[in-house]
């Protein structure tokens, strides 16, 4: 279907009538300031602003940061998430409400229950068990599939990650569909020093009980690394993963074995490891002269302060892709679900 840049209401027309999935949403980055707010206060939370709208700029990314500064973002919304009802409340809002905004019908959650545990205060069946409950919540309203994916961390201790890995396991007959990896990679001296072969056992043991299998690389770290995750995990899909641009030889083995990029566009940008939408346009041509496969993601709607609409619309205008090019990446996010394994 022909659209003309400046006919925009054609487009969001045109997209309106598109049913979306998105495969790259963190919980940390997409449930709104307001219930962040109300939660926090609701669990007397000590918050470091007693103004609401201090507070919004606070979780919010109204500038460029960088990498590890956009990451520190995470470290009070998850505090704020860290209780069983919060993590309900949370996960059927993110999901009703990427339907009702988006008409996104099929969507996969990630997050850390670790780092939601207030230190061992929680316990880590609850929060997920009430995140799993909340998604079910969001299903008998809307006409939605929804999936969990729980994420492993580099800062942590190899005991640590595997506590995750059980637990994924323990509920993938409830909706954990897959397991990821995560976390800053200069924070701590573990996240500094790890490596993706640190954790080879335990996604051969996600994979053995049919979890699906995608990790956090080739965003802020390099294409070395993106070849060891490659080499050592296997992954079905790769999170980010837009420095394979840089080596041709990656480009063709991620096409050939047919490994998934959940690019996020809008996030790159912020986090200044895309400079602008030039260097975004140049990075997804890439892609499709090698025929790599790759999704169109927000990362995390309400902290990018967008929609994943909104991504594909600003995409389409910017003329990084074309309508089709939006179209195919979408039917590439449906089939490359790991919904379909529940």
């Amino acid at each position: 279907m022909a659209i003309e840049k400046e006919d925009l209401h054609s487009l969001e027309d045109f997209m309106g009538e598109v049913e979306l999935t998105e495969l790259h949403t963190h919980i940390g980055f997409g449930i709104s300031p307001t219930m962040l707010w109300e939660i926090a206060h609701d669990q007397g939370i000590l918050l470091p602003t007693k103004n609401y709208w201090d507070f919004v700029e606070m979780v919010t990314i109204h500038e460029t940061k960088t990498y590890e500064e956009y990451l520190k973002l995470y470290d009070w919304t998850e505090k704020i998430q860290s209780s069983p009802e919060s993590l309900f409340l949370g996960v059927q809002n993110m999901i009703s409400g990427a339907y009702r905004k988006n008409n996104i019908t099929k969507i996969e959650l990630r997050f850390n229950p670790i780092l939601r545990n207030r230190d061992r205060e929680k316990d880590l069946d609850h929060l997920i068990v009430f995140s799993l409950q909340g998604m079910e919540r969001a299903m008998l309203k809307y006409p939605v599939k929804a999936g969990m994916i729980l994420m492993m961390d580099r800062r942590f201790t190899h005991d640590q990650n595997e506590a995750i890995i059980k637990k994924a396991i323990k509920y993938k007959s409830r909706g954990v569909i897959g397991i990821d990896l995560a976390g800053p990679i200069e924070r701590t001296e573990n996240a500094r020093n790890f490596r993706p072969r640190d954790i080879s056992d335990l996604v051969a043991e996600a994979r053995k009980h049919g979890l699906g299998v995608t990790i956090h690389t080739g965003e802020a770290t390099n294409v070395e690394e993106m070849w060891e995750v490659i080499d050592e995990l296997k992954p079905d899909r790769i999170g980010h993963g837009i420095v394979s641009v840089q080596d041709p030889k990656l480009l063709k083995y991620l096409a050939k074995q047919k490994i998934v990029l959940e690019t996020c566009p809008i996030s790159n940008i912020n986090t200044r490891l895309v400079k602008d939408f030039k260097e975004l346009k140049q990075i997804y041509q890439t892609f499709k002269d090698n025929d790599v496969l790759f999704t169109i993601n927000t990362d995390g709607p309400e902290m990018q302060l967008i929609t994943l609409r909104k991504v594909f619309t600003r995409l389409y205008l910017e003329e990084v892709l074309t309508a089709e090019d939006l179209l195919n990446a979408n039917e590439v996010a449906k089939h490359a679900s790991f919904i379909k394994h529940v």
